[in-house]
């Protein structure tokens, strides 16, 4: 009878204990970020997922070299998935970056080296815009912003594999490099650039042409025109435009005074075409100079006032009937007296 009591008293010291005893909690884990690279300069949106993150409060940061990077703001998050903001600075330190999560009882979870800053770079021009295959010593000059990490510069065409440069200078604005066109796929290709965390731009046209050459004999009258061909300048005239690739090309010849003139012509191979041209004048319009016309203002009619005159004294004639009337009323006035 004392055995099962024993076992009862033992079964309710393990379940008191197993209710007073708190359970450590799981460690939070990261298992993947992205994007995992941002760029100097730039306001990036980030996702990390995850296990076992607070649901009710978490904080997120960069770090590098005692450096922290704290995210501006949480968008949203729960125990698998945070997604947060980082305002990275213009001048902030490019390279890989640690990854750390802080949970609301201040237990963290680092991810080492998984967030990259590379450097913001724009590229703006490319000079030359194009070269002929089989030139193997090609200087190709890159100029735009954020260039100064750049280590890798590269022609890219989908089709086809990457044409590397050996880059000879560089600066924050400008990258040059020599490339080896040594039997290159004539196409069109982007300018690409590489820093030193791996951050690619691309963007410049680049175009490898056939090295099969003509040439262009152009002339004009007047003669003294500048020519440009495909828009390029490359004399004046009379002039013979060598190692002109085959093919179509347009040619402009301008002069000062005279109208512009443009063909498109057909370069053959080991051949010369011969461009001639006619230059016209300008033709200016004189507009004839109309002689001013005097109109006469009419005179205005004087209006002169004539004054009324004073009344004067001078009698009014009489009448011829006045007499014979003054003569009936005294006649009649006698006969009146006669009666009485």
């Amino acid at each position: 009878m004392k055995t099962p009591l024993f076992m009862l008293y033992m079964i309710g010291i393990i379940l008191l204990l197993t209710i007073t005893v708190p359970v450590a909690a799981e460690m939070s884990t990261i298992t993947s970020i992205s994007p995992s690279v941002g760029l100097t300069g730039t306001i990036t949106t980030v996702t990390i997922t995850g296990t076992n993150f607070n649901t009710s409060s978490v904080n997120v940061r960069l770090m590098k070299d005692n450096v922290n990077i704290t995210a501006t703001s949480i968008i949203s998050h729960s125990s698998t998935s945070i997604k947060c903001k980082f305002s990275i600075d213009s001048d902030e330190t490019i390279g890989t970056w640690d990854v750390v999560v802080v949970n609301k009882d201040l237990s963290e979870v680092v991810d080492e080296g998984a967030f990259t800053i590379g450097k913001t770079m724009t590229l703006t021009s490319v000079s030359p815009e194009s070269a002929k295959t089989n030139d193997n010593d090609v200087t190709v000059t890159v100029v735009g912003t954020g260039l100064s990490e750049v280590e890798n510069m590269y022609l890219y065409n989908v089709d086809y594999d990457n044409i590397t440069a050996d880059i000879i200078s560089q600066t924050s604005t400008k990258v040059i490099g020599t490339f080896d066109l040594y039997d290159a796929d004539i196409d069109n290709y982007d300018i690409c650039v590489e820093d030193s965390v791996g951050t690619i731009k691309c963007g410049l046209d680049f175009e490898i042409v056939t090295d099969e050459v003509g040439s262009i004999e152009v002339v004009s009258s007047p003669s003294g025109a500048k020519i440009y061909v495909d828009s390029a300048y490359t004399g004046t005239t009379p002039y013979t435009i060598e190692d002109v690739s085959i093919g179509s090309h347009k040619i402009l010849i301008s002069k000062t005074g005279y109208d512009d003139w443009s063909k498109w012509v057909t370069v053959k191979l080991d051949s010369k075409t011969t461009v001639n041209a006619d230059l016209y004048a300008i033709q200016t319009t004189t507009v004839p100079t109309v002689a001013p016309t005097t109109v006469k203002t009419p005179l205005k009619a004087n209006t002169v006032k004539v004054p009324t005159p004073w009344p004067t004294d001078t009698p009014t004639q009489a009448s011829s009937l006045e007499p014979f009337v003054i003569l009936v009323a005294v006649g009649m006035g006698f006969v009146i007296l006669r009666k009485h």
